[in-house]
């Protein structure tokens, strides 16, 4: 589906003549604006390639981020796991070590 730029060339070399411009600068003046703005100007059928890009793009990112995301949780997990294990094995010998300092005494 492509789209044409609405633009006149004909009509504005016509304007530059009225205003004094020489004809043969006048559409020379013409034609390369229409050039220049063929080639700079987005249409909206641009927008709607650049917006089904530019989602998919973000879909493929989102998936990635979340694979990371899931694999750092289940680290820390495992990592959390050992914490909790060694936290009681400390717990149970700081309480093993308070035991034999009452009884001796």
């Amino acid at each position: 589906m492509a789209t044409t730029l609405r633009f006149d060339t004909l009509d504005y070399a016509k304007k530059l003549k009225m205003a004094g411009v020489p004809t043969e600068q006048a559409e020379a003046q013409a034609t390369a604006l229409g050039d220049a703005l063929a080639q700079s100007v987005g249409f909206p059928s641009d927008l709607v390639t650049l917006e089904k890009n530019l989602s998919t793009k973000i879909e493929t990112s989102e998936s990635r981020l979340e694979s990371k995301i899931e694999a750092v949780k289940l680290e820390l997990t495992g990592k959390i796991d050992t914490l909790k294990w060694m936290f009681g094995v400390l717990v149970a010998l700081n309480g093993g070590i308070l035991i034999r300092l009452l009884v001796v005494q």
